[in-house]
């Protein structure tokens, strides 16, 4: 499979921007002489001359940036599964309910259970068990398939809980992060006294910082990313519900109510030819 030229072309660009800012450092003056110092004439000039250097401040958050790390890597690894495993297809396929639909009735069972062998899904799982029970109470029937569609839902609801765990998680982290940031930074003013400064506490602020920064972009797409997914779960759950009433009203409700409807006929026909006999048959006075 060759990969598009475009992606190439996107992903060269993007890697050259991100060795071009990683490796942005002042420029020396010339002649190893140093600058002369830049007048900042307002907070918009000031804003200018800040440049955050953050792959450097990252590397500062020590250990908790590295738990932060596995939790992003977590993250990107549970949502490309959910993308994988979450599709219509694997619990109600388009169309299956339609292609079975008509061949219950003329008692078609093996191909019925070719579709569902070529579509394998949790409704394929619930119509094998329709075939193989078909002489079942529709109470029963009923009940099993709705057992089956909410183990299966249900599985996948706590796959989805890994967002939230994420999502609570990071954000916690990046706050230990920074109550030990702050912790060392105010050791410093206790060694340093004000030799450092005010400057020197602000440094070591902004590390300790970066941590919580780290832990909320982490937790806002989890969050926003577990939303979705118990979203199109409970879409997909619903799908699958009306799919399955269609089936049990089609195949067993229906045929039941015939069923019955043809021996009330019958009982109604039996007892009016049983009304005429009588009516035929002479008294036993005039017979003798």
């Amino acid at each position: 499979m060759k990969t598009p030229r475009k992606l190439i072309l996107y992903l060269a660009v993007l890697s050259a921007a991100l060795l071009t800012l990683s490796a942005q450092e002042p420029a020396p003056s010339p002649g190893g002489e140093t600058a002369a110092p830049t007048i900042v004439s307002g907070p918009s000039d000031a804003m200018q001359l800040v440049e955050v250097d953050w792959m450097h401040e990252l590397k500062q958050g020590g250990m908790t940036i590295v738990a932060l790390g596995v939790l992003s890597v977590a993250l990107l690894a549970f949502t490309l599964e959910r993308l994988i495993t979450m599709r219509r297809d694997r619990f109600v396929p388009e169309g299956l309910t339609m292609k079975v639909l008509p061949l219950h009735a003329s008692g078609q069972d093996e191909q019925i259970l070719a579709h569902c062998k070529r579509q394998p899904s949790t409704l394929s799982r619930i119509i094998e068990y329709f075939v193989e029970h078909r002489n079942a109470d529709v109470q029963v029937l009923g009940q099993v398939a709705a057992d089956i569609g909410y183990r299966e839902i249900t599985e996948q609801e706590q796959r989805n809980t890994a967002f939230a765990v994420i999502a609570a998680l990071a954000p916690l982290l990046g706050l230990l992060g920074t109550m030990i940031g702050m912790i060392e930074s105010f050791k410093l003013v206790e060694v340093f006294g004000d030799e450092g400064g005010a400057s020197m506490l602000a440094g070591a602020i902004s590390k300790a910082l970066i941590t919580t920064a780290v832990g909320l972009l982490l937790a806002i797409p989890a969050i926003a990313i577990y939303h979705i997914f118990k979203y199109r779960l409970h879409k997909i759950s619903g799908t699958l519900e009306h799919e399955t009433e269609k089936l049990v009203t089609d195949w067993f409700v229906k045929k039941g109510a015939a069923e019955a409807a043809y021996y009330k006929q019958y009982y109604e026909k039996m007892q009016a030819q049983q009304a005429v006999a009588e009516q035929d048959t002479p008294p036993l006075s005039q017979s003798v």
